[in-house]
Parts: C-alpha cells; sequence; structure tokens
C-alpha cells in the first residue's frame, strides 16, 4: 500500500506546481475519482492492486488537465455560427488543429478557434453577439455569453441586450463584461488593451473592478498599471472589425435599413439633409445584396442604382438625394 502512495505523490511532484483549476474542473474530476475508487474497492481483495492502478490514472489524467487552460464544456448545444471567413481560420477540440472551412459546422462547447496571421472571422453567437477575431487571435467557447480569450484581438457587438445575456470574455489579464456595447479586446500575455466604441465595459482583475464607456481606451499591463485614453468611434483603428463585418440581408428591405447599419458599424452620427432625403431612404426598396464588401464599399454599391448618396462630414454620415446640391448641409 505504501508503495503505490508513493507512486501517486511522486507522479505529482513530478507535474509540479500548477495555476489553481477552476472549482467546477476540481468537482468534475474529485467526483471521477472517487466514483473510480469505490467501484473498485467494492470487488475482491485480489484486485485491490487494478483499483489502485485506476485510481493512480485518474489522479495523473487530474494533473494533466489541470496544466491545461482549457474549462469544461459546458454543454453540447451549437454555441456559435460562421458568418464570414477571410484567410486561414482554423478549429480544434483538444490539441488538433484543423481548417475551419465549412460555414455549416456546429461549433459547441470546448471548442477552440484561431485565425493565422492572414486571417480573421466573424460568427454569431448562439446568444446573439457578434463576435469577430483579428489575425492571429485564439478563443475557445465555454457556453452561452461565455468565452476564454487567450491572444490577439476581439471585436463584440451585443446591441442593446438584456442584463441576463452580456457576455463574459475571460482573459489571462482580467474578464470583461458587457453593459450592452460594441467593444475591442486585445491581449499580449498578462496585458490588456480595452477599446470601447459604444455603451459600457467592466473589467475585473485581481479583485478589483473598472468600467470604461464610450469613447474610453484602458491599458492594464503586466504589472497591473492602469492607464486610459480616449478613441473617437469612427477612427482607423475600427477598420479591422468593419471589413470583416457581416452584412445583413438587405434584399427586399428599404434603403434606410443598410444606411442606419452601415452608420453604426462605421461608428457615425447618421443625418439626413432634407426630409425629402429621408422619405426616400424609407420608400425606396433595395434588390439583391453585396456581400464581403466593407460597409461604406457596401452602401455606395447599393444606393448607385437609386437617386440616394452619402456623404462623410466629420463624424457624421450625411444621407442626399442626387439633385441635392453637394454644398447643401
Amino acid at each position: 500500500m505504501e508503495h503505490e502512495t508513493d507512486l501517486v505523490e511522486s507522479l505529482i511532484c513530478r507535474a509540479g506546481r500548477r495555476t489553481e483549476p477552476p472549482a467546477e474542473a476540481y468537482r468534475q474530476v474529485y467526483a471521477a475519482a472517487s466514483a473510480a475508487w469505490y467501484e473498485k474497492t467494492s470487488r475482491r481483495r485480489d484486485r485491490a492492486r487494478l483499483a489502485w492502478a485506476g485510481v493512480a490514472a485518474t489522479l495523473v489524467l487530474a494533473v494533466t488537465m489541470w496544466m491545461q487552460w482549457t474549462p469544461p464544456a459546458a454543454g453540447l448545444g451549437e454555441l456559435a455560427r460562421v458568418e464570414r471567413l477571410v484567410g486561414v481560420v482554423e478549429v480544434a477540440t483538444g490539441d488538433r488543429w484543423r481548417p475551419l472551412a465549412d460555414a455549416r459546422e456546429r461549433l459547441t462547447a470546448g471548442m477552440k478557434i484561431r485565425t493565422r496571421e492572414d486571417g480573421r472571422a466573424a460568427f454569431l453567437l448562439a446568444s446573439g453577439e457578434s463576435l469577430r477575431l483579428d489575425a492571429g487571435t485564439e478563443v475557445m467557447l465555454d457556453g452561452p455569453g461565455r468565452l476564454y480569450f487567450d491572444r490577439g484581438t476581439i471585436y463584440v457587438d451585443s446591441g442593446q441586450r438584456p442584463a441576463a445575456k452580456r457576455i463574459e470574455v475571460v482573459t489571462p489579464a482580467g474578464t470583461a463584461h458587457d453593459l450592452g456595447t460594441q467593444f475591442e479586446l486585445q491581449v499580449a500575455g498578462a496585458s490588456l488593451r480595452l477599446r470601447v466604441r459604444e455603451g459600457s465595459v467592466s473589467i475585473d482583475r485581481g479583485g478589483q473592478s473598472m468600467t470604461g464607456g464610450a469613447g474610453d481606451q484602458i491599458m492594464i499591463d503586466v504589472l497591473g498599471t492602469v492607464s486610459r485614453d480616449s478613441i473617437a468611434p469612427d477612427a482607423d483603428a475600427w477598420q479591422w472589425a468593419e471589413s470583416i463585418a457581416p452584412m445583413p440581408d438587405m434584399d427586399g428591405r428599404p434603403a434606410a435599413d443598410l444606411i442606419a447599419w452601415v452608420a453604426r458599424e462605421t461608428g457615425r452620427q447618421l443625418r439626413y439633409a432634407s426630409t425629402t432625403a429621408e422619405q426616400r431612404a424609407t420608400t425606396v426598396i433595395l434588390h439583391g445584396n453585396v456581400r464581403h464588401l466593407a460597409p461604406l464599399a457596401a452602401l455606395e454599391a447599393m444606393l448607385a442604382t437609386t437617386d440616394l448618396v452619402f456623404i462623410l462630414r466629420n463624424d457624421s454620415m450625411v444621407i442626399r438625394t442626387r439633385e441635392t446640391s453637394p454644398l447643401d448641409p
């Protein structure tokens, strides 16, 4: 008996000290080990050695699990749907990565997603948020409205969603909770950068909480030092997220719907030059779709067959009719 105990102790010591596992992971591993022990020790005494071998194997598996950052799967339901893929995007269950080439693939709990240096991706989460990944990014789906973010840059657009459906993003540098918003998170090791485009986001780090509002940029370095700056909603820094934005189906819908979508995606205030232009936007019906274009390029293409045009003026997007003088407000 002493020999088998020493073996288990030796295996654990060789594994070294690891990060404390999540409570749920500990509970599941402990339950599995206990079940294995009770089942095997209920057998005849001449099989006791085999029982201890099973327990030792279970504990070794537990140590291996604790060495992983991956938390337990939260369920078997689909957690995300592919909306756009650009370049090389890969998925993995465990440590085997493979190309994500089929937009119909079910993305479930425990699946990891990463973009290579030439890749970007956009997903619709089951909880309703738009999730976009810039190049060199890795995330893991944990459950509805919850994901683990290891490295890179992500953009989340949750809109004005009920409090019960707010998304939670867990990173090595802290946990972000959106409060109905558009925001970007960038993670590099233990440092984190938050940019809030709309709404607000709270960050929990080491028992402390801070909140960023629209136009805020918060930097947290590896030492935990916090610095704040500002960023405009139409700044060039957001263009990567705009470039991968999944355009909704606009066929048969009024031009006003597309105009409003583009204004929000580009962080601009929407203005109509006249009541005539606004009325035209609500009555002109669009036909067809222009997929895989950036929002402003899609708007220009879709309005080309109408009598409406747009002008970018400072932080505003002004809609007017073609008959209106370009010098009019």
